[in-house]
């Protein structure tokens, strides 16, 4: 019976070499780097009505699905609606902070809490991230967040 179960140990012992060996042909690294200086020039873009920079890190096919009462939008219409809110913003802060990164083939979905700051108020909203690595940089091609509280 030991022996056995030596057997099968070895077993599930090469299978998972296996698995994380394919893993680390697709990634060499093992791990997908974040878009860390791409999430903060994200969040910087809406900073006093500086949307300097922000349709650089939109892909041509973003979609964008802000809380109620606006509607999704895709493409030049919602890369039109990011840098309009971004250019009409009077916030002294606005960061990312994710926390958690989520690979998805080709894509990278970051969740994490969206902070604004005007004056003394702190607002946050819980926000969803899809990133798409471009020959460019990475790109996002999906922006969800909620109402700001």
């Amino acid at each position: 019976m030991a022996a056995f179960q030596h057997q099968i140990g070895l077993l599930i012992a090469l299978i998972l070499v296996g698995v994380s060996g394919a893993e680390a042909q697709r990634h060499p690294s093992g791990v997908v780097a974040p878009p860390t200086a791409e999430r903060s020039a994200l969040g910087a873009a809406f900073v006093g009505g500086n949307a300097r920079g922000l349709r650089a890190l939109l892909h041509a096919d973003l979609v964008v699905q802000p809380p109620y009462p606006d509607s999704a939008l895709r493409g030049s219409a919602a890369a039109a609606y990011l840098t309009g809110l971004a250019a009409h913003t009077r916030v002294t802060e606005s960061r990312l902070e994710p926390q958690a990164f989520i690979p998805e083939g080709p894509f990278l979905l970051e969740q994490g809490t969206w902070v604004l700051r005007a004056g003394e108020r702190v607002l946050g909203s819980p926000y969803h991230l899809r990133w798409r690595r471009t020959p460019g940089g990475w790109k996002v091609v999906l922006w969800r967040w909620a109402t700001f509280r």
